[in-house]
């Protein structure tokens, strides 16, 4: 019957050499650098897994100061991570893995006495109930059976990801919130293996000095926790760091059967578990937050970065990679939108906490200020109801570390006008086509709506790339101290070449005659003429920024 995760293979790795296999924690840990990267079934496994073993890494391996960090940063090079902490560790607590423990199972609530339901419960591309998928034709009466393995990677993920809706009560509360993951963008620094993904994502730990903030000297990871979790659903503040990277959003308890003589899983109960109170964009270390503006000039609420189904997550670009500072923001909007600059009042954005460390690395020297590192960016996305997966996302963006600690405003303002040129050169595609059907209708039918999207699909995948490139170009121009104009002049000239194929596209793909291909030629007309007036604005901004401004840092 035993399962123990902290040796036991079920961590789905990439090699160095690309090929993929299980390990288990303490493998994780010890051996990172001779992994890639830890690659789940879908993003939201990836993201938490990699969450789990964030929480584990910080409670081995503390109290995590600076000295600390780069004593472990350096270790790859001498073996791998220390091994006597992680014995200590497995020699208290290496008990709490058993996945399949009568008293602490791992994760999980021993004390619910529900009858389990079936396994594709936990499984999120299993169908179930009402929540139908696609490909998947799992009925209520069928039973897939899980191994072990498979069991604890969804165990893992449902804490984070599970949807909202309607769920077995435990007595009577059967409403829940959907899982902490849904709320955000996890946001993972990549590094050439898994030993450098997990320190760069590593926060200075001490929870008896308060380190991260909003962390207590109570901090732990759901397994530390002197006892099992109550089944009756709550809601309490995080204790801190890694208890937020373990939350226990579900009360779960998997129920097993031998066959063959092998243990498998084989049904599940899961009700409601703990609401997290509290602001979230105080809390998440693994996110970016932005301040939107609303009407009539004034501004939200700290808002999480996430993913979208088409416009690719670069353009929140500013708040992944940009320090937080109020003054330059103020001043970027007041410049695009002729409106004076605004007073300087609290930072507009925040960047995943991993990036500020990530910079002062590279100021003490320790990272070279040529690296470029990958921001993976894993979401989920919810139906209209909550209550069922509408899309997995994972996305990449290049960090250039010399972006990361770059002190210009100029960097800024030259992000903000090219992620604003690609957004008005995509309003004005939109535009033409809700024109053109505007002329034959006076409301777009459905149909019309998913020409929009068509017209969406030729444009916003393609910024990619290019945008990639762009971050490259700009990261070696601050590098270098050369002219940070010239890659954002590229990214125009590009961006402005893809805007124009995809109007192409929108006029020659369909069939027209007569009215209609009149109509729609005169709309393109419109749209080239707007391009070229938008180009022309880009280019007149970014040559504001050709030298620095009077007292630009």
């Amino acid at each position: 019957m035993g399962f123990n995760l902290f040796t036991e293979p079920w961590l789905p790795v990439v090699c160095l050499d690309g090929s993929r296999q299980e390990i288990g924690l303490a493998e994780a840990l010890s051996n990172a650098g001779a992994y890639r990267r830890l690659a789940g079934t879908t993003p939201t496994m990836t993201a938490a897994l990699h969450r789990v073993l964030l929480a584990l890494a910080h409670r081995v391996y503390r109290p995590l100061n600076a000295a600390r960090w780069v004593e472990l940063w350096q270790a790859q090079a001498d073996g791998g991570l220390p091994q006597a902490e992680l014995a200590n560790y497995r020699d208290e607590y290496g008990e709490r893995f058993e996945l399949f423990h009568p008293h602490t199972p791992f994760f999980q609530c021993p004390a619910l006495n529900n009858a389990p339901a079936t396994t594709a419960k936990l499984v999120a591309y299993r169908a179930t109930g009402s929540n139908r998928t696609l490909f998947d034709h799992t009925t209520a009466d069928q039973r897939p059976l899980l191994q072990p393995a498979e069991a604890a990677r969804w165990l893992v993920t449902t804490q984070a990801y599970d949807t909202s809706g309607t769920k077995q009560p435990y007595r009577t509360e059967r409403s829940a919130e959907g899982g902490l993951g849904n709320r955000f963008g996890c946001v993972v620094v990549e590094g050439a293996t898994l030993h450098e993904t997990l320190l760069l994502n590593m926060q200075l730990y001490s929870p008896e000095v308060e380190l991260p903030v909003r962390t207590t000297a109570q901090d732990r990871p759901v397994w530390e926790a002197t006892q099992p979790p109550d089944p009756e659903p709550d809601a309490r503040p995080p204790l801190g760091w890694t208890d937020l990277l373990t939350w226990p959003s579900r009360r779960i308890l998997l129920s097993t059967s031998d066959k063959a003589g092998a243990t498998l899983v084989d049904g599940v109960v899961l009700t409601p578990g703990t609401q997290m109170e509290g602001n979230l964009v105080d809390l998440e270390a693994m996110a970016a937050f932005r301040r939107p503006w609303l009407k009539g000039n004034k501004q939200g609420n700290f808002k999480p970065v996430s993913l979208d189904e088409l416009r690719g997550v670069w353009r929140h670009s500013q708040e992944l990679l940009l320090s937080s500072d109020p003054r330059w923001w103020n001043t970027w909007r007041g410049r695009m939108r002729a409106t004076g600059p605004l007073p300087a009042q609290e930072p507009q954005r925040q960047r995943p906490a991993a990036l500020d460390h990530i910079a002062e690395l590279v100021e003490d020297g320790l990272i070279a200020e040529d690296t470029v590192y990958t921001l993976r960016i894993f979401g989920q996305q919810l139906g209209d109801q909550g209550g069922d997966t509408y899309a997995w996302y994972e996305e990449a963006v290049p960090a250039p570390v010399a972006l990361l600690r770059a002190e210009s405003a100029r960097v800024g303002y030259i992000i903000g006008y090219a992620v604003s040129l690609a957004s008005d050169l995509g309003a004005g595609l939109k535009l033409m086509e809700r024109q053109y059907s505007a002329d034959f209708h006076s409301e777009l039918t459905k149909d019309q709506e998913k020409k929009l999207t068509d017209l969406e699909i030729l444009y916003w995948p393609r910024l990619t790339a290019p945008f990639a490139t762009f971050l490259r170009e700009l990261g070696e121009a601050v590098r270098y101290a050369t002219d940070e104009t010239e890659p954002a002049e590229r990214w125009g000239t590009a961006v402005v070449e893809l805007a124009d194929k995809a109007a192409w596209q929108w006029l020659e793909g369909a069939p027209r005659r007569d009215r209609s291909l009149l109509t729609a030629s005169a709309h393109f007309d419109d749209f080239q003429r707007a391009k070229y007036q938008l180009h022309r604005i880009f280019r007149g901004g970014l040559a504001r920024y050709s030298a620095p401004d009077q007292g630009d840092a």
